[in-house]
């Protein structure tokens, strides 16, 4: 190799090298903080319900979210698991931790599932919802505030 050129191949590769000397490693990704379910942008009208949550250091609840009145009704209570990376997507599954599972009555919308799979990617949290034996649907949520506000 010339001397001219091997100094034009090094000068094109020292940025290179640098960017990747500053280039610091993802945090994981915090996901404490309240979350909301992301709703088709072709309703003319408000939905009945749509799903809310909350995630703290170890746990984790969702609610269907009634807009006639604004009651909320406890779907999912269950353990969450923070990522140890900033790799995507991360899945954990949630145990259910529901407060009194024989409670029928005060807990009626509850899941009765032992677990539950979620998963984070690119902001959003999706997760499978069975209000029904028959209905099965994937449900996304978005941040709505994080832990410190």
């Amino acid at each position: 190799m010339k001397p001219r050129t091997a100094l034009l191949f090094i000068l094109f590769l020292l940025p290179l090298t640098l960017t990747a000397c500053n280039s610091e490693p993802k945090e994981p990704p915090d996901l404490r903080g309240e979350w909301k379910q992301v709703l088709s942008g072709d309703r003319d009208e408000e939905p009945e319900y749509y799903c809310v949550g909350t995630i703290t250091d170890d746990k984790m609840e969702i609610y269907y979210y009634f807009t006639a009145d604004g009651s909320r009704d406890l779907y999912w209570a269950g353990s969450y698991t923070p990522p140890d990376s900033a790799k995507e997507p991360y899945t954990w599954t949630s145990k259910n931790e529901l407060p009194d599972p024989e409670d029928y009555r005060r807990y009626r919308y509850a899941s009765r599932d032992e677990t539950m799979d979620f998963t984070y990617k690119k902001g959003k949290i999706t997760y499978t919802v069975a209000p029904s034996q028959a209905l099965r649907m994937i449900a996304t949520l978005e941040r709505v505030t994080d832990e410190n506000g």
